[in-house]
């Protein structure tokens, strides 16, 4: 099958599916993007939204060297579009926060909460009260991931497409 120039709206399409940004969970780089087919062009692959994915340079580079698994970009390729469907590209990136390692767990005003509020009602992230002041008013609630949350990322960053499965409610 001879290569076709990807049309500019699937480009962007694509683009926007994984917010201007690698879509590998753990670069995320946002200085160059590729367009990589997930069924190679020379295996009858197209240029279509569900045939390509983000990737900067590198990743692009690894997975042709063989270091990133066809697995790993069709698990990839799968969690973006689900998340893509159901978040904005803000509440993607404070999911992927809400795993970075913090020296002291994260505490937010009730404005905090309601930044976090699409990942607590999809179950992804969960509040409690942390400090209640009563003399000046102050609520702080602590914020974490819930157990399906770490589970989500954590299949994500590996991708593992089985686990991922799993983290998303299949089977």
């Amino acid at each position: 099958m001879p290569r076709t120039a990807i049309s500019n709206s699937v480009r962007i399409a694509v683009l926007t599916e994984a917010g201007y940004r690698c879509a590998v969970p753990t670069c995320r780089t946002i200085l160059a993007i590729d367009m990589h087919h997930l069924v190679p062009v020379s295996e009858s692959g197209g240029n279509t939204i569900a045939n390509l994915i983000a990737l900067c340079p590198t990743c692009h580079a690894l997975f042709h060297r063989g270091e990133i698994s066809r697995d790993s970009i069709y698990a990839w390729k799968s969690l973006l579009t689900s998340l893509s469907q159901a978040f904005d590209q803000r509440d993607i990136d404070d999911l992927l926060f809400l795993d970075t390692p913090q020296p002291y767990p994260l505490e937010v005003s009730g404005d905090g909460v309601v930044k976090f509020s699409r990942l607590i009602g999809a179950g992804l992230a969960t509040y409690g009260l942390a400090v209640h002041d009563l003399g000046g008013g102050t609520l702080r609630y602590r914020l974490s991931l819930t157990d399906r949350g770490v589970h989500l990322i954590h299949a994500w960053k590996s991708g593992d497409r089985v686990a991922l499965a799993k983290a998303q409610g299949g089977a």
